[in-house]
């Protein structure tokens, strides 16, 4: 009989703590790239697969992701990543109440599902807030960014969040069919 969770414990505010925390240090001193991971991106959506925060804990999640993302942007608009984030990692929440086969397969599909639409979601939605904001400046939009630049860092992404899944469910000790449970 599964029991519900009620509530984050230390443990998933610290797992997540260092997630995030290494997402911002990564993105911040990664080389600048014409395209380039977004790895507070991968490290919510690991923190969202491992923990399985409720959708509140998911939006803080988000928000503070949004701050983080923030501190290390390089975006002519500043902020847009408080509609993004919060927007997407609920994207990633719903994402991971989908059911996907259990086993090796599961730890293969679910971060490279979650992960990819994720990136994709909250690309799309920076790069569409941006162009808005430049036509409103008299700019040109930016709307072939989601082409040239969302889908290959939500590749990028998938990448990295499917190749760190498996080994941190092993290291946390979290089973298979109890996805969301860590064992103590």
């Amino acid at each position: 009989m599964a029991t519900t969770k009620k509530g984050m414990t230390t443990r998933d505010l610290v797992l997540i703590g260092i997630l995030l925390a290494a997402g911002t240090v990564i993105k911040a001193v990664f080389p600048k790239l014409p395209v380039t991971p977004n790895f507070i991106i991968s490290m919510y959506c690991l923190a969202v697969l491992l923990v399985r925060p409720n959708l509140a804990e998911t939006i803080g999640i988000g928000v503070v992701s949004a701050i983080l993302a923030q501190l290390t942007t390089g975006a002519a608009v500043p902020f847009i990543n408080f509609a993004s984030e919060p927007i997407a990692i609920v994207v990633c929440y719903f994402l991971c109440k989908i059911s996907f086969p259990k086993g090796t397969a599961s730890n293969i599909v679910r971060p490279a599902v979650v992960s990819f639409i994720t990136t994709f979601v909250s690309g799309t939605i920076f790069v569409l807030i941006l162009s808005f904001v430049l036509l409103a400046r008299g700019s040109s939009a930016k709307y072939v960014m989601i082409y040239s630049v969302v889908l290959p860092t939500a590749v990028a992404n998938m990448v990295i969040t499917t190749l760190c899944y498996a080994p941190l469910r092993k290291v946390l000790n979290i089973k298979d069919e109890e996805p969301a449970k860590v064992v103590a």
